[in-house]
């Protein structure tokens, strides 16, 4: 389920079956980096949306958390404040980034790395997004098996 109205209206209805909360995590950069880093959001973006399509009714997908590219406390905190609110409602909060840094933050955060897609043909992107959703999946299944 998406951050939209009708999306909110199933959600309301279906409560009880959508445990887990993504949240996708999209650096920012104005300067020297900046279209790695953009291209870093558009595969994030990417993966998350297709990552709700396949497992529609299970998660919700929330809009991004956006921070500059260079992680300090602030971000933290509010990283982890958000987790805290999104707790109440939901019983598994997932972060997922190409964010290299966050790489080895172990749960709730699910790193991938970045493929630029820019430049590939529509065959070669659907294999690699999906090869990279199953990955996902399987990480997902193994954190809702977690007592």
């Amino acid at each position: 389920m998406k951050w939209d109205p009708v999306d909110i209206d199933l959600f309301v209805q279906t409560k009880e079956y959508v445990d887990t909360a993504v949240v996708p995590l999209l650096p920012l950069s104005i300067g020297e980096n900046m279209k790695t880093i953009a291209s870093k959001g558009v595969f994030t973006n990417i993966i998350s949306q297709e990552l709700e399509r396949q497992m529609k009714g299970r998660i919700m997908l929330l809009p991004p958390f956006t921070y500059f590219e260079k992680i300090d406390d602030d971000s933290d905190n509010r990283i982890k404040k958000w987790e805290n609110i999104i707790k109440q409602h939901f019983r598994h909060v997932v972060f997922l980034t190409c964010d290299e840094r966050w790489q080895k933050a172990g749960n709730p955060f699910i790193w991938f790395p970045s493929i630029p897609l820019e430049h590939m043909d529509q065959d070669l992107k659907r294999k690699l997004i999906q090869e990279q959703i199953e990955q996902i999946m399987n990480i997902l299944l193994q954190y809702w098996r977690q007592p």
